[in-house]
C-alpha cells in the first residue's frame, strides 16, 4: 500500500470517526438504539489510524511532501515527511492510547469531551515524528503545543499548569528555533538526513527537552503526567530527543541526567509519602516517573533505545492507570488484572518487553563513565527499586480487589459487547509491549542478543538489587510506614520545591518592581504618543537603505 495513502488514513481517519459519533449521538430522529453505539465510529477510526500507523512503520524508505504552499513563503521549505523507525514506534504507542481512551464508555456527552482536538494531536505529533526538515519538525512541535493547551484549558481543573507548561513548551519551541536558525545562517542543510548539529547546541537542546518533559525545577506539578492525554508536549520532546543522535548530538551535560534522576526520584518519595491505602493512587506518580527515566535513558545515545523506553513508559503507564469499577464481570476484571500486571513488567524492565530494550545498558554505560557515573548508575537504581515497590502496591491492591469481587460475582459471566472491547483494547495495547520487545530491530534498536549483550554484569546487577530492594521495602511497610507518617509533613513540605517556587516568586516580583514603573508611564496618558513613536522607527527603519 502506498506510503502516502497511510498517511492520509492515519491523520484523517480519527476525525472522520469523530464526526460520524457525533452525527450518532445527536437526539435528532435516530432511535436509541443507534445513540447507544455512537462509540463506535469513533473507535473504528482509531483502529484504522492505528493499523495505518503499523503498516506505515514496516514500509520501506518513503519520503512525501504534505504541504507544498504557505510554508515555502513563509518558511522557505516545504512540509516533507519520511520514515524513521524509531519515531514511528512512538507514533504507535501514542495512537495505542488514543485507541484505548475511544473505546472506553463515555462518562460525558461526547460533545464534551473535546475529542476533536485529541483527534488532532495525532497529525501533528505525525509532523514530528516523521519530519524530514527541521521546519517540518517545528511546526509539528508548535501544533501539538497549541492543541495540548487548548485541551488543558478545557478541562478547568489545572489551569494554572496548563499555563505554566505552555509557557515552558513556547521557551522550547523559542530555544529549539534559535538553534535551528544559528543552524540555517551557517550555510548548512536543514535536510534531516544531511543536517549535522554543532556538539556545542548539546546543552540548549537539553534545556528545551527538559523544559517540555518537566523536569524539576520546571515541574509544574508532583504529578506532571498522571494524565497521559495532557503528555504529548513531552511526547515530542521525547521524539525530538531520539533524533539528536543522528542529528551529530551524541552526548547531553550530565546536568539533562542529573535532573531526569531527580525529578524521578521525587515524584515516587513524594507519593510514597502521601500514598492513601488504595495503591491506585499511586499510578499518577508511575506516569510521570516513567517518563523522566525514557529521557535518562538517552544516555546510550541510540534513537532506538530511546524510543524503547518512551513506549514502555507510554504503554505501561497506561495499563497500569486504568482500575476497575466495583460492579464490573468478573471476566473484565481478570483481563484488567493481567494487562495491569504485564504493564508493571514492562515499566521494570523485564526481558522480552520493550521496557528491557529501553533500559538495557544504561547502568553499564555510566559505570563505564568514572565516580560521577557510578552516582548516576546509583540513582537509578534507587529509582528503579522505588518504582518496584510503587508497583507492587498497585498490583496486589488490584488483586485484592479481584478477590473480592471473585466471592461477590458468580463465575459465569457471559462474554458480552463490554468485555469484546476490554479485550481489544488491552491486546492493541500488549501488541507494542511484547513484538517491539522480542524484536527490538523494528526500532533499529540491535537485535535482542545485542540487548542482552549491552546490558553487561553492571546492568543485570543494578536490576537485580532493584527488583530485591523493591520488593523488600513493599515486605517491611508495616515497620516503616508509621515512622513515615511522623515525618511526612515536613518531608513533602521539602521534597515537593514548593519552598524554591515560592523564592523564585519572590525574587521575581522585586525584579519586576523597576519595569512596572516604566510600563506605568508606557500604559498611561503618553500611551498614543509612545505607539506613533514606535510605528515611526518600524518605517523609517524598514525603508530600502534605512532610516
Amino acid at each position: 500500500m502506498s506510503p502516502f495513502v497511510l498517511l492520509i488514513a492515519l491523520m484523517a481517519s480519527p476525525l472522520f470517526g469523530i464526526l460520524l459519533a457525533a452525527m450518532l449521538a445527536r437526539p435528532a430522529r435516530l432511535p436509541a438504539s443507534l445513540r447507544s453505539l455512537a462509540w463506535l465510529p469513533a473507535a473504528a477510526g482509531a483502529g484504522v489510524a492505528l493499523i495505518a500507523a503499523w503498516l506505515l512503520r514496516g514500509q520501506p524508505a518513503w519520503e512525501a511532501i504534505v504541504g507544498n504552499w504557505s510554508p515555502i513563503s513563509f518558511t522557505g521549505l516545504p512540509l516533507v515527511l519520511a520514515g524513521f523507525a524509531p519515531s514511528a514506534g512512538i507514533l504507535i504507542a501514542w495512537i495505542t492510547l488514543y485507541f484505548l481512551d475511544s473505546l472506553k464508555p463515555p462518562d460525558t456527552a461526547l460533545s464534551e469531551r473535546h475529542p476533536t482536538a485529541s483527534a488532532l494531536i495525532i497529525p501533528s505529533l505525525s509532523l514530528v515524528a516523521f519530519a524530514n526538515n527541521l521546519v517540518t519538525l517545528l511546526v509539528g512541535l508548535g501544533l501539538t503545543d497549541l492543541l495540548t493547551a487548548y485541551l488543558a484549558l478545557r478541562r478547568q481543573d489545572g489551569e494554572r499548569n496548563a499555563l505554566i507548561r505552555l509557557t515552558l513548551n513556547g521557551f522550547s519551541v523559542a530555544l529549539l528555533t534559535l538553534v535551528v536558525a544559528m543552524h540555517a545562517a551557517g550555510g548548512n542543510s536543514l535536510h534531516l538526513p544531511l543536517a549535522r548539529l554543532d556538539p556545542s547546541t548539546a546543552p540548549a537542546l537539553a534545556l528545551a527537552i527538559a523544559m517540555r518533559l518537566n523536569f524539576a525545577p520546571f515541574r509544574t506539578s508532583p504529578s506532571a503526567w498522571g494524565d497521559l492525554r495532557m503528555a504529548a508536549g513531552a511526547v515530542g520532546g521525547l521524539l525530538v530527543l531520539a533524533r539528536l543522535p543522528a542529528l551529530g548530538v551524541t552526548r547531553l551535560p550530565e546536568w539533562f541526567y542529573a535532573l531526569a534522576l531527580v525529578s524521578a526520584l521525587l515524584t515516587l518519595a513524594i507519593a510514597i509519602l502521601e500514598a492513601e491505602h488504595r495503591g491506585d493512587s499511586l499510578a499518577p506518580a508511575v506516569a510521570t516517573a516513567g517518563a523522566y527515566l525514557a529521557g535518562a535513558s538517552a544516555v546510550l545515545a541510540m534513537p532506538g533505545v530511546t524510543a524503547a523506553a518512551t513506549i514502555a513508559w507510554l504503554v505501561g503507564a497506561a495499563l497500569i492507570g486504568q482500575p476497575g469499577m466495583d460492579d464490573e464481570p468478573l471476566l473484565i476484571e481478570r483481563v484488567r488484572l493481567v494487562s495491569r500486571t504485564a504493564g508493571a513488567l514492562c515499566l521494570i524492565g523485564l526481558p522480552l518487553t520493550v521496557g528491557f530494550v529501553g533500559q538495557a545498558g544504561v547502568v553499564a554505560t555510566w559505570t563505564e563513565r568514572g565516580v560521577s557515573g557510578w552516582l548516576f548508575a546509583l540513582a537509578w537504581v534507587v529509582a528503579l527499586a522505588l518504582l518496584i515497590y510503587v508497583l507492587l502496591r498497585i498490583i496486589l491492591d488490584s488483586t485484592a480487589g479481584h478477590a473480592q469481587q471473585a466471592r461477590l460475582i458468580p463465575s459465569g459471566d457471559r462474554v458480552d459487547l463490554p468485555f469484546v472491547r476490554e479485550v481489544v483494547g488491552r491486546l492493541a495495547a500488549l501488541a507494542p509491549v511484547l513484538i517491539f520487545g522480542v524484536a527490538p530491530a523494528l526500532l533499529t534498536a540491535g537485535s535482542f542478543t545485542d540487548a542482552l549483550v549491552r546490558n553487561g554484569i553492571a546492568g543485570w546487577l543494578g536490576w537485580i538489587i532493584a527488583v530485591a530492594a523493591g520488593a523488600l521495602l513493599w515486605w517491611l511497610e508495616p515497620r516503616w510506614r508509621p515512622a513515615v507518617h511522623r515525618i511526612r509533613g515536613h518531608a513533602v513540605g521539602v521534597l515537593d520545591l514548593g519552598w524554591f517556587y515560592s523564592l523564585l516568586g519572590g525574587a521575581v516580583a522585586r525584579l519586576r518592581s523597576p519595569f512596572s514603573r516604566a510600563f506605568t508611564l508606557l500604559e498611561g496618558d503618553g500611551a498614543l504618543l509612545w505607539a506613533i513613536i514606535v510605528a515611526l522607527l518600524i518605517v523609517l527603519i524598514s525603508r530600502p537603505g534605512g532610516p
